[in-house]
């Protein structure tokens, strides 16, 4: 048993969204992966489902990726000719690289994304809690959530948005480090004016007004959005002049904020954060040259997004390099499984020479005091773990560099084990590299 044995098929996001919605798992998880264990030569099992993807990462005592695939359109009732098309499926090595992938954000659409860690962490969770899991899902699992977020954190590849709407809250964090004593009014409420504000609640901001010209409109989105307060629009001016952040996304084919009336409400040196993310432009651009202004455009965003771009295709392969490492960490880890019965045995073995020796030695030391025998079975016990730890050290050593052959294997095997009638585990060997 090893990495080869592991398992993925999975349901492409390229797929019809009518395909992907029939073979979304959701709340049919536990179920699903109660059916999996009942398949034969499944052994552990783990379901990653979300909106965009459907995948099942097992344990089989054959690698044969049909017993997957097969379970796809049974569980969910599709023939193969609809489905098929859409099946990707890999085993040993290359599955486990797809799972850190996925893990780190690098399979998603929004490269980085945080989300997808936290949803790997939660099917791994189900999956616990269903009992489908072993020592195999558990170590890969527990990597991969640990990668992801040690990817994160240590390339800040999340801080470099594409998102224009969370662009424009990383610049008004620029101008104000704090948004939740801040007035923050917003001039439109059609899709990029929503986007913003729910970026703006996440970052802690408490006091938003919006303004829409159609006043339903604004009323529709404070019942999505109830952190916010609607406001005429005809009282915007009065909102401008109260407000440390104004962010105008509207389509209106002239200035919403013009020069004029913005110099009448606004008090000169005031400290301002204003945000056009409008084309044409909302904001007279002139106002940004009033003191006190800091005026960001829609080209600004659109400039930081490209640069940001840039950014992510560099932090992109430091965490295919981070990937690599972790990659190699598991197939050292998976080749000491092939020497763990041997360790064991040989501790078994070292323990069971130090009780007998210490008996015969007993036997024939009846003068000394019960203190005085302790000491000499501390002494017998402290040379066997010397000597075994020698032996442990180098056949770890040996397994990791995936050196532990059949020679090594029939010496400690022969020449130790055939007293207590143990078998040897098969020489350690590469974990394979394959894809179907």
């Amino acid at each position: 048993m090893g990495i080869e044995q592991l398992l993925m098929v999975g349901v492409s996001r390229e797929a019809p969204i009518e395909l992907r919605e029939k073979v979304c798992f959701d709340k049919r998880t536990g179920e699903a992966l109660a059916k999996l264990k009942e398949i034969n030569g499944i052994l552990e099992a783990v379901i990653v489902s979300t909106c965009h993807r459907s995948e099942i990462y097992a344990i089989a005592s054959e690698p044969k990726t049909d017993v997957l695939t097969n379970f796809f359109g049974d569980f969910f009732a599709l023939d193969d000719a609809r489905l098929s098309p859409y099946i990707y499926a890999l085993d040993g090595i290359c599955a486990v690289e797809h799972l850190f992938r996925v893990a780190c954000g690098l399979e998603s659409m929004v490269v980085g994304e945080d989300q997808i860690l936290s949803q790997v962490k939660q099917a791994w969770e189900i999956a616990k809690k269903c009992k489908s899991t072993g020592k195999y899902t558990n170590k890969l699992f527990r990597e991969a959530i640990t990668l992801g977020k040690n990817a994160r954190s240590q390339t800040g590849i999340t801080n470099h948005s594409l998102s224009i709407s969370y662009i424009a809250v990383l610049f008004i964090l620029e101008v104000f480090k704090d948004l939740h004593d801040k007035n923050i009014f917003v001039i439109g409420a059609g899709e990029m004016g929503k986007l913003v504000i729910k970026h703006l609640v996440a970052k802690g901001a408490r006091r938003i007004y919006i303004s829409n010209r159609t006043y339903e409109n604004a009323l529709k989105l404070k019942e999505e959005i109830p952190e916010v307060t609607v406001v005429p629009y005809e009282q915007k001016y009065e909102y401008i002049n109260q407000s440390h952040v104004v962010i105008s996304a509207t389509n209106a084919p002239h200035y919403t904020v013009n020069l004029e009336k913005f110099t009448a409400c606004h008090h000169p040196g005031d400290k301002i954060c204003m945000v056009d993310i409008a084309l044409p432009r909302d904001i007279d651009p002139r106002i940004g040259e009033i003191d006190g202004v800091t005026l960001f455009t829609i080209d600004d965003l659109k400039r930081t997004a490209v640069e940001n771009q840039k950014k992510r295709e560099h932090l992109v392969t430091i965490i295919e390099d981070m990937i690599d490492d972790s990659l190699n960490d598991i197939i050292k880890w998976d080749n000491t499984i092939y020497a763990e019965k041997m360790i064991r045995h040989m501790n078994e073995y070292a323990d069971e020479v130090c009780r007998s020796e210490y008996e015969r030695v007993k036997n024939k030391l009846q003068d000394l005091d019960e203190k005085e025998k302790e000491k000499i079975k501390y002494s017998l016990e402290r040379v066997a773990a010397k000597i075994v730890n020698r032996y442990l050290i180098g056949l770890k050593t040996l397994a990791e560099e995936e050196k532990l052959d059949e020679s090594v294997v029939n010496v400690f095997a022969g020449g130790i084990f055939d007293e207590k009638n143990c078998k040897s585990r098969q020489p350690a060997k590469p974990v394979g590299i394959s894809a179907n």
